[in-house]
């Protein structure tokens, strides 16, 4: 059992605190080194320090399912065991990232109302629960580990912030899991004991996604996907495919989004897909079935980095998908690593670094070029 420190605060890896007798853990895919693949696009404002943080990428984290006996949750999916905060890195959880915050909520750990939790349930959420890409990329392909590992998705209960977005939990339905299969706990009041914690790890490392993202993302389709709508399943052996189209995903200015990145010249790069003969899109306007049919619907998909742009997980494989981003480190590169998994074709247009308004700039040439490209490259 982790020690707790001069100020009273104590932390530990999930990982060692199960080795040690708290659980059960089941590695579905093992950690392995691997080179990062160059995207098959890279241009605009490109600098050292971007390089050597793309190729600097070289671990892909094993996902697991870990069984935990007796733990709390508090907050938007913070697990304690016996006091202790417990950091996870298949989970993308880290002292650097998370300390400060994990020390002023173990601080008011006591302070919080308890509320127990007899039967076994799942810790699907985590930071970023409010946001869509997180549910995309992060939460949803947990439900493909559950299921991996032998689990009925749709028997299980799943605890999760009462502040869940609605489209989380229309997602959730749709994937066979009823209202009924919910346990919401308030994160602001509320610590959760819970006699048996299910807790399936993310199917990604920071910037680096697993191989098992293409298997994923096909269990959440063949899930989500009614046999009775078969325009919905293009590309099957034996039916005519309409014509695949040329999307621009625009990028959302709603305060919902969190959107904290912006390109200023975002209408030149609208008017240059129409040129193009690309649609212009607002996938948030449209209800989650909707949004999948139109990723499905696609072969090209252009875009500001971001939630938007994350729905590639649901394109057809061999998809181009070309991101507008800032110069940025912090950023990562997840979009083209997440695209390789599936099968796609990735590319960035690098802009300036943002300024503190989240702003940031592309060269309109490199708009140009970028559209150039894309015409090449899908003529092969």
């Amino acid at each position: 059992m982790p020690m707790p420190d001069e100020t009273g605060f104590a932390a530990g890896e999930l990982r060692d605190a199960v080795a040690a007798g708290r659980g059960r853990l089941t590695d579905l895919s093992l950690s392995s080194r691997a080179r990062m693949p160059p995207p098959d696009l890279m241009i605009g404002a490109i600098h050292a320090g971007l390089l050597r943080d793309y190729f600097g990428q070289t671990v892909v984290l094993g996902a697991s399912l870990y069984e935990v006996t007796d733990a709390e949750v508090a907050a938007e999916g913070v697990l304690f065991l016996d006091g202790a905060v417990q950091y996870c890195g298949q989970l993308n959880i880290f002292p650097v990232d998370s300390e400060a915050r994990f020390r002023t909520l173990a601080a008011r750990r006591s302070g919080l109302r308890p509320v127990s939790m007899a039967d076994p349930v799942v810790l699907l959420a985590g930071p970023g629960h409010h946001m869509y890409g997180h549910w995309l990329v992060d939460f949803l392909p947990k439900l493909f580990l559950l299921h991996r590992a032998g689990h009925d998705i749709a028997r299980l209960r799943y605890l999760l912030p009462a502040d869940t977005p609605a489209f989380a939990r229309t997602w959730l339905g749709l994937l066979g899991i009823g209202a009924d299969r919910i346990v919401a706990y308030d994160r602001e009041r509320d610590r959760v004991a819970c006699r048996r914690l299910l807790v399936p790890t993310a199917l990604r490392f920071i910037g680096r996604a697993s191989p098992l993202m293409r298997e994923a993302a096909r269990f959440l389709l063949d899930r989500v996907t009614p046999r009775s709508r078969p325009g919905w399943r293009l590309g099957r052996s034996g039916r005519a495919r309409p014509a695949l189209r040329r999307l621009l995903i625009s990028r959302s200015d709603n305060a919902d989004t969190h959107n904290r990145r912006t390109l200023t010249e975002r209408a030149e790069l609208e008017a240059g897909a129409r040129a193009r003969g690309f649609e212009i899109v607002r996938p948030e306007g449209l209800s989650v079935p909707e949004q999948v049919a139109l990723f499905r619907s696609a072969d090209v998909l252009v875009g500001e980095y971001g939630s938007g742009l994350h729905g590639s997980l649901f394109a057809l494989p061999g998809a181009t998908i070309v991101s507008f981003r800032d110069n940025g480190t912090e950023l990562g590169f997840l979009q083209n690593s997440l695209d390789h998994a599936l099968g796609h074709a990735s590319g960035y247009v690098f802009g300036s670094a943002r300024t503190g308004e989240g702003f940031f700039s592309v060269q309109p040439q490199d708009i140009d070029f970028a559209f150039d490209w894309i015409d090449a490259h899908r003529l092969r």
